[in-house]
């Protein structure tokens, strides 16, 4: 699995479709982030990592597959 920004997506796929794995989970986290505040930050890591349980097949939440 990998873990992406929104500005990147595009050629993480392309990247993974490239090495053979198109079906590789991403997930994927709103760019920029770098200019927002901390809370938001933290609430998107938070996002992320419920994501991230999602697609190893930990967890049943929602988010951005």
């Amino acid at each position: 699995m990998a873990v992406c920004s929104t500005a990147f997506l595009t050629l993480g796929r392309a990247q993974a479709q490239a090495l053979g794995n198109p079906a590789l989970p991403i997930a994927v986290i709103q760019h920029p982030f770098g200019t927002r505040k901390r809370d938001e930050v933290r609430e998107m890591a938070e996002q992320c990592v419920r994501d991230i349980v999602k697609l190893v097949g930990g967890g049943n939440s929602g988010g951005n597959p």
